[in-house]
This record gives C-alpha cells, structure tokens and sequence, in this order.
C-alpha cells in the first residue's frame, strides 16, 4: 500500500509541475518588399506571448542584415504592416 500511495503521490507531483503549455508561439516573417512590388517573406523567428503581441503591434527592429537568397533584407526598423505571423495570415482583422 506504501508504494501505491508513494507512485501516486510521485504522479500526482509530476503532472502538477508539468508546464501548462497555454503559451502561443508563432513563426513570422517580414514581408519585404522588392523594387519589382513582389513581396520576399524573410523568417525572423519565432514569438511568444507578449513579444508576439508587441511585434504584431509595434513592429520589429532588425539588428543584422538577412540574406534570402539573392536579396540582403538591411537591418533597421520594419512597422507591423510589414510584421506577418503565420497563425495570424489574415490581417485584415488587426489595426496595423
């Protein structure tokens, strides 16, 4: 009996301290604009919580040039209309 209660309670611990996974992250990109007026989707990460509602909201600052393929993406700020998060494809819904 000592060791069913000591396996449940080692369970019970277990699942309590498991992190509740309620965080949404979301891959973005910047869509980039070439000089032709074709949109270049460069990845700059993944965003969670706060930082995905920032970006979405306030847009990105990008720290270091991006070479996508045969385009550098310069560093500098990039407004959120610029921001696109995969989950969030339709952007007619937010205020950027």
């Amino acid at each position: 009996m000592k060791k069913f209660l000591l396996l449940f309670t080692l369970t019970a611990f277990l699942f309590s301290c498991s992190d509740g996974d309620d965080h949404q992250c979301i891959e973005c990109h910047i869509a980039f604009m070439l000089d032709t007026g074709v949109e270049l989707p460069t990845d700059i990460g993944e965003f969670c919580d706060e930082a995905l509602n920032d970006i979405e909201m306030n847009g990105y600052n990008l720290l270091e040039d991006i070479q996508n393929g045969d385009t550098v993406v310069p560093a500098g700020f990039y407004s959120a209309d610029m921001i696109h998060c995969e989950e969030h494809a339709n952007h007619d819904d937010h205020d950027h």
